[in-house]
């Protein structure tokens, strides 16, 4: 058996001469989502992939691809911030499972390595997903340095702990089934309307309105610096106009424009609270990306507001959804209660493990 590592160029569209390495990049990861989670809901259409994979002035992405004797069979993805004095960056490594047990995820994850260190940069974060429903109520865990939620002692623990991984976070994937109820909608809104007294509640459809723009780049730049991470290396993000323009313009592209609702300090105008969720064309479910309260505005239940209004924006602009997905640090208490209160269960642990290069 022969393995080859080749780096694959993102084509300018799926018609392109040398698309099939992209294409054998995105099947790789469609096999192995399909396998994890027994759905559809992480199998993308390689065309949509596009516009994500493609070079940005904020980030570089590098992706390569492993053949078992010429067959598609394993992929990685190295992305690196390009901000000033950056130290980390993240390693993806996929293999399907007909092809696990032959040192092809081994050898993807040192050419990762390999890839970070070229960059300069020494802090990374790898990751690896685990369904709740397949774990033995009996398995050994892996604690993380910070939160109350173990890991299954899994191959894909095993293997990442083997490679000198420790695990710094673990987040909880829950899904909320829609519509949302009535009684609980008004219940909950009754609530955030008692405490959210001087905040003004915003929602826009894949452009922020011009006016509130800079307010919104600023409290995306807060994302990285107030929300919990004390086990994981995490590097502050430079945000202004131009970088949330060119994201909004990826997932426009990439058929899964964002919705966001924000919630506006009346008094100085800023944007103090936001909530994103990528709603796919034509999809069930729509995945719910950052939900921020900035610190010095957090008691006013302003992230319940924002999540409860762009539900309400949901249901008018996709109303055949019946899902959101969305991902919370297991130690984010105030998070995961909102959560709770507008019926998400939770379906998969995600663990963020780390490695210092020396």
């Amino acid at each position: 058996m022969r393995v080859t590592i080749e780096r694959v160029t993102v084509p300018e569209s799926m018609d392109a001469a040398d698309s099939g390495d992209f294409a054998g990049f995105v099947d790789v990861g469609n096999d192995c989502a399909l396998h994890l989670w027994h759905n559809d809901d992480f199998v993308y259409d390689p065309s949509d992939q596009l516009a994500w994979y493609r070079d940005s002035p904020f980030r570089l992405r590098m992706l390569y691809l492993a053949r078992l004797d010429g067959v598609p069979t394993g992929r990685l993805l190295v992305t690196v911030p390009l901000e000033e004095d950056a130290t980390t960056a993240e390693i993806e490594v996929h293999v399907i499972p007909a092809a696990r047990r032959h040192g092809i995820g081994a050898a993807l994850l040192r050419q990762g390595e390999e890839l970070v260190a070229d960059a300069g940069r020494v802090d990374i974060s790898a990751f690896t997903e685990h369904v709740l429903a397949d774990i033995p109520p009996d398995a050994r865990t892996v604690a993380p340095e910070a939160g109350p939620t173990g890991l299954p002692m899994d191959e894909a623990t095993r293997f990442t702990l083997e490679s000198g991984y420790h695990l710094g976070q673990v987040e909880l994937v829950s899904r909320q089934s829609l519509p949302l109820p009535d009684d609980v909608h008004e219940r909950l809104q009754r609530d955030a309307d008692e405490h959210g007294a001087g905040y003004r509640i915003v929602t826009w459809w894949q452009r922020c309105p011009d006016e509130l723009v800079d307010g919104y780049a600023a409290a995306r730049a807060r994302m990285v610096l107030d929300v919990p991470h004390e086990g994981i290396v995490l590097d502050p993000e430079h945000w202004d106009t131009q970088r949330v323009r060119d994201e909004e313009q990826r997932w426009i592209e990439a058929g899964e424009p964002t919705l966001v609702a924000a919630a506006v300090h009346e008094a100085t105008g800023a944007v103090v609270a936001y909530t994103i969720l990528l709603v796919a064309h034509g999809s069930k479910k729509v995945e719910q990306w950052d939900t921020l309260v900035v610190a010095a505005h957090r008691g006013h239940r302003l992230g319940l507001a924002v999540k409860l209004a762009n539900l309400r924006a949901l249901a008018r602009v996709a109303p055949a959804v019946e899902r959101v997905l969305t991902w919370n640090a297991a130690e984010n208490g105030p998070m995961r209660a909102i959560n709770d209160a507008l019926g998400y269960e939770a379906i998969a642990l995600n663990g963020t493990w780390q490695k210092h290069l020396e």
